[in-house]
């Protein structure tokens, strides 16, 4: 008799096979949701760092023209790129004495926290000529035309344009971020990239 009732209150603390599979199936769609998630926050993590600097270049180019009333042509145009001028997944130390627009960003006065991901450029002009300057050979799937051609954009005074490219998984696929001085915000293409 008393083995009988051990048997019952056994089984009855036991897990039933549904129970078990109901437990399991929980678990894999609250991985999947926090995958989901997880992709989100990486995707936009990668962005983080150019949109960072480049506000960083806006406020620089901004301090810039206020006390010369221009903004500073840095780049020759907007391929070459500063750090370094080969895009890939490697990272590169802000300061680079051995390019040849190092003293224009000294001058510039644009610093990072560490080294850099992305290649920065930043071209600027006065009153005209801003798509014929910049030496742009990317073309911007997203948009009727290049930003710089769109007549939105067309300065009538000083201008800068400041253009990011990054290979942050070295396929080949360059995620590239633009602003100008004549746009409010940060133009994104391949920023999944």
């Amino acid at each position: 008799m008393r083995s009988r009732r051990r048997q019952r209150s056994a089984a009855s603390r036991a897990f039933t096979l549904v129970e078990l599979l109901v437990v399991v199936a929980m678990v894999g769609v609250l991985a999947a949701i926090a995958m989901v998630g997880y992709r989100r926050y990486m995707n936009a993590a990668g962005v983080a760092e150019p949109k960072a600097v480049i506000q960083g270049i806006r406020g620089a180019q901004e301090a810039y023209k206020a006390e010369m009333l221009v903004y500073l042509n840095v780049s020759g145009t907007l391929n070459d790129w500063y750090p370094s001028a080969t895009l890939g997944a490697h990272k590169t130390a802000w300061s680079n004495p051995s390019h040849s627009d190092f003293a224009n960003w000294q001058m510039l006065n644009v610093t990072t926290d560490g080294a850099v991901r992305f290649g920065y450029a930043t071209v600027a002009g006065v009153t005209g000529g801003l798509e014929q300057t910049t030496g742009t050979t990317y073309t911007w799937a997203g948009l009727p035309m290049s930003p710089l051609v769109d007549p939105q954009f067309a300065p009538s005074g000083p201008w800068y344009v400041v253009q990011a490219a990054g290979d942050r998984d070295g396929d080949g696929t360059l995620a590239l971020l633009l602003t100008a001085s004549t746009m409010s915000g940060i133009y994104m293409e391949n920023d999944t990239e």
